[in-house]
């Protein structure tokens, strides 16, 4: 019960991963404000409302930062404070050569991946800054660190988020609020089924990706919500601006090495150098 008595916001509980987060995230014992776009989800909403400790849901456009403030201030009113805001939202987006592409879609991915992880950060700072302390958790993906053709709306926003994220980090040093940003690995999820329709849109190796996953059935998304119930942690305490991965990296055994990966690069967005 890692996190008892701790309020935490989720935005985008209503997907697979939003899910499995908010049920992790229950099990420590965290107090519950999640938000969702158009369809609420009441299985979720009638289980937390079942449980010992308190939970609320509430409707959000993450892309509206007008709606995004009135909701923080909302919930910090309800719950008394925020201790830690975890932004699963996001959008696989437009998939196929750039060129061909709805422009309009590629903004739109954007506007909800990039702008609405930056809209809910700079709601929530003011609270968290007030209460000298808090965790900002947000979710990169596949591209964040590489090039990924034919997905360059989503690869974009993500490499922005997890910049974004490091760079907040570093600002936030002396304030006791961490920021991190969750590779999730390939959840079985909306998004899957976006990459299985764009069939070959998405190039050759998109359709190797595929075929793993179906033969695998995926990651999942349990793990992911695990690495976010250890940030929201005070075991985590030590671990800001780092992209970690919940399937690659040892995460399990970050707290007992927090101060040796702190004074390093590692799991951070960095430039090698030509040799």
């Amino acid at each position: 019960m890692e996190l008892l008595g701790k309020v935490c916001v989720v935005a985008g509980a209503s997907g697979a991963l939003g899910e499995a987060i908010v049920r992790g995230l229950r099990a420590e014992g965290a107090q519950l404000a999640i938000t969702y776009r158009t369809l609420k989800p009441e299985r979720l909403c009638e289980e937390l409302a079942q449980g010992p400790e308190r939970a609320a849901s509430y409707r959000l456009d993450v892309t509206d930062y007008k709606q995004a403030e009135t909701v923080i201030q909302q919930i910090n009113a309800d719950f008394n404070g925020i201790d830690v805001l975890v932004n699963c939202t996001g959008l696989q987006g437009p998939i196929g050569p750039f060129d061909s592409l709805d422009i309009i879609e590629w903004v739109q991915t954007i506007n909800t991946n990039l702008l609405g992880s930056v809209y809910l950060a700079r709601a929530v700072l003011p609270i968290m800054k007030q209460r000298a302390n808090g965790k900002i958790i947000l979710f990169s993906g596949g591209g964040a660190a590489y090039g990924r053709p034919f997905f360059t709306a989503y690869s974009s926003s993500k490499a922005a988020v997890v910049r974004f994220a490091e760079s907040l980090a570093l600002e936030l040093e002396a304030s006791n609020i961490q920021v991190n940003t969750v590779a999730p690995g390939p959840v079985k999820s909306r998004m899957w089924d976006e990459m299985r329709a764009a069939g070959q849109a998405g190039g050759p190796k998109l359709e190797e990706e595929l075929k793993r996953m179906e033969e695998t059935g995926g990651v999942s998304p349990d793990r992911a919500a695990g690495l976010v119930a250890f940030l929201a942690s005070e075991r985590s305490q030590r671990l800001s601006g780092r992209m970690i991965s919940a399937v690659w990296d040892d995460w399990e055994h970050f707290a007992e090495r927090s101060d040796k990966i702190a004074a390093t690069d590692a799991l951070t967005l960095r430039r090698v150098q030509l040799k």
